[in-house]
């Protein structure tokens, strides 16, 4: 489940076939760590998808338009549908742009592996602690932010 869960937020946040709604980066910026579901789809709308992983979590996904190289989002919500987690997918590889801007916000590098960061810091709105990893494959670049207490107890 630790190394598995960014692969498949990223995977589901891929697959999803019709467009039912689509983001845009003003809403996305609007949405925080431990939000309730209702309120994120208050903001966000209906999305694209909904994928129920291990342990009861689940990902709304969202296909991102008109804010190349982001291109989804998604949603990942614990069992009492509060938000614990944000993944952003990027076409191409561009981890280490998203690590410096991310260390510029006051985060912190936990871990570098290749192909794989942890950085530690705070939400720019909540002030909640969050662990963010970095991973690239298939050149996409996907970022998941977690609840810090979620992430050291379901996924780290």
């Amino acid at each position: 489940m630790k190394k598995i869960l960014p692969v498949l937020v990223c995977i589901m946040i891929i697959c999803g076939a019709v467009s039912v709604f689509a983001a845009d980066i003003a809403a996305l910026d609007k949405i925080s760590i431990l939000m309730p579901k209702s309120k994120v789809v208050s903001i966000l709308g209906t999305p694209q998808e909904t994928v129920t992983l291990a342990k009861g979590l689940k990902v709304d996904v969202y296909p991102v338009h008109a804010a190349l190289p982001l291109i989804h989002s998604g949603c990942i919500y614990d069992k009492d549908d509060l938000l614990v987690g944000q993944s952003f997918v990027f076409h191409g590889h561009s981890s280490g742009k998203i690590a410096e801007r991310l260390k510029k916000h006051g985060f912190t590098l936990l871990q570098n592996q290749k192909g794989l960061l942890r950085l530690s810091g705070v939400d720019d709105d909540t002030k909640q602690p969050l662990v963010a990893v970095i991973e690239e494959h298939d050149n996409l670049t996907t970022i998941t932010t977690f609840e810090k207490i979620f992430y050291e107890s379901h996924v780290k």
